[in-house]
């Protein structure tokens, strides 16, 4: 019953942690410490009520999840958001929630080996941020010129806008990010990948205004839409609770078709 209201009393921060991403592309930090604050008292009574192995576990989940949050938010994978999020999923599941409702038990697909609910939470998200590019490419395919093909890497995850419409985006607030970053250099402007790409303000916008009145820029740049992963995320906590690790299934599932077929031999 205790993993059903936290799970209940979690979601809402979540959603609307998701609503600010997609909206501000911020979640501000109080949003976490009243999360947190909010289901202490779950945690207390777990720890009173369970086994000392609890404590240990709590902490093992805390401190797994934070170095994990910490590397992918240095690498620069992570926004302080996403790492703030998977550090109180950790702390606030430390043992994995199995519910039983009626005769069927979740996660449908069972407990994953290693039963670290906030990694389980971490590989969803990132199988669902995988559609992502496909979905962009497809989009390309159906929009497709001859000069996309100068960069074919870029059709997995940007677009491609004409310069003057940036501006409309931006009157509409909308987020958008330059998949390349120009650089002048001896009266040449050399475009090179910007990694999670450079948001785009009135600032950047009007240099890019000025590079192509000069000449010196194509009236159509690569831009990607950067969507928030606290969306993803929000939806792999939903998945991580009703069906279960995707990725240690789905691998499962090719291993063992592959040794079977390699038995048939």
């Amino acid at each position: 019953m205790i993993e059903v209201l936290k799970l209940a009393a979690c979601l809402p921060f979540l959603i609307y942690s998701s609503y600010l991403d997609l909206k501000t592309r911020r979640v501000p930090n109080h949003l976490w410490k009243l999360m947190l604050l909010s289901l202490s008292g779950f945690l207390l009574y777990e720890i009173v009520n369970k086994e000392t192995f609890f404590l240990f576990q709590l902490v093992f989940s805390f401190f797994s999840s934070f170095f994990l949050a910490y590397l992918l938010f240095r690498i620069r994978i992570f926004g302080g958001a996403d790492a703030k999020a998977l550090i109180v999923i950790g702390t606030l599941f430390p043992v994995y929630p199995i519910l039983k409702i009626y005769d069927y038990y979740f996660p449908l697909l069972g407990v994953p080996p290693a039963g670290l609910f906030s990694f389980t939470v971490l590989e969803n998200a990132f199988l669902l941020t995988a559609a992502v590019p496909l979905g962009i490419f497809c989009y390309n395919l159906l929009h497709f010129t001859p000069e996309m093909l100068k960069k074919p890497f870029y059709m997995l995850f940007a677009y491609r806008i004409e310069i003057k419409d940036l501006r409309k985006l931006l009157e509409n607030g909308k987020h958008i990010r330059l998949a390349e970053r120009f650089e002048l250099n001896n009266g040449k402007l050399n475009p090179s990948f910007a990694g999670r790409g450079i948001i785009v303000n009135y600032n950047i916008l009007s240099r890019l205004e000025a590079h192509e009145e000069q000449g010196l820029l194509d009236s159509i740049v690569w831009v990607t839409p950067g969507l928030p992963f606290m969306i993803p995320m929000t939806a792999s906590f939903v998945l991580a609770v009703v069906l279960g690790d995707l990725i240690y299934y789905l691998v499962t599932k090719v291993l063992t078709q592959f040794y079977s077929l390699i038995e048939l031999l």
